[in-house]
């Protein structure tokens, strides 16, 4: 069982679920445009590891003790996770195109600038205040959506900034309980949104976007359609979950159950879309 625990611990912590979590996002603009480019997905998933652990090695000094001790005590294992991560980015990127590659480009400055400075004596995006929360809702649209959608050359319309727009205001709202957990530990500089507005504003606000999401989805798909159906019953699963968010939370529901809504999508596509 103390094995168990601990492979638990290494996929969460070691940032391989909320990867599965971007891989799923990815598959699911796929499905919905009915692209097919395993090798991007794959790409994805091993990029999310590395960059999401370089970011968690920049922080460690300052992250809560619990997590920052769980680093120092796994650093072998994520020495080989985080060199099999690079071995597959570099593996699946030199099949992308260069144009795919500049699209790219900004996704990857805003990762590394997220905690790194753009030179000695700044500070990082993260601790632009009130930044953070749109920096991370931005970079996973554009990673999951934006990347994929070019790649596969779909011509940018109306229905494709809706599907954006609606990418966009998911993952800004599943962002806010990490903000609400840590909003105890995040420097008060930081003014993310639970620390300016306060717990409860920052879910409503986070349940106000899924509704927007929905809003769309009348747009994009006949309500009889699966994808509304699927879409309806996912936003509603995502506004109770943010609603029992809070400070006091285990880092669990938020690194794991938040972050499994994407794959409960993902597989509830597989299962019922036609």
């Amino acid at each position: 069982m103390d094995l168990l625990k601990r492979w638990f611990a290494f996929y969460v912590y070691g940032n391989i679920h909320v990867a599965v979590a971007a891989y799923s996002l990815t598959k699911i603009t796929f499905l919905q445009f009915d692209i097919n480019d395993q090798p991007l997905a794959n790409f994805v998933f091993f990029s999310t590891i590395l960059s999401y652990n370089l970011i968690r090695l920049k922080q460690i000094d300052w992250i809560n003790s619990m997590m920052a001790s769980w680093f120092r005590s796994n650093n072998k294992g994520l020495i080989i996770l985080n060199f099999t991560a690079m071995t597959g980015c570099i593996y699946y990127a030199l099949n992308f195109r260069l144009t795919e590659i500049l699209v790219l480009v900004p996704f990857v400055a805003a990762t590394v600038f997220y905690v790194f400075p753009f030179k000695k004596g700044a500070t990082g995006l993260r601790n632009i205040p009130a930044l953070k929360l749109f920096l991370i809702s931005a970079t996973w649209t554009g990673v999951t959506m934006v990347f994929p959608l070019f790649a596969a050359g779909i011509q940018q319309t109306e229905l494709v900034y809706f599907h954006v727009l609606q990418r966009f205001l998911f993952v800004f709202a599943i962002t806010i309980p990490f903000d609400i957990r840590d909003a105890q530990f995040d420097l008060e500089e930081l003014s993310t949104l639970p620390q300016a507005l306060g717990v409860n504003t920052s879910k409503l606000i986070a349940i106000a976007a899924l509704i927007v999401y929905l809003m769309l989805d009348v747009i994009l798909y006949s309500k009889q359609s699966d994808y509304f159906r699927i879409d309806l019953f996912m936003m509603a699963i995502t506004m109770i979950m943010i609603g029992f968010s809070g400070m006091k939370r285990q880092r669990y529901y938020t690194a794991f159950w938040i972050e499994s809504l994407p794959v409960l999508w993902y597989l509830l596509y597989l299962l019922f879309v036609d």
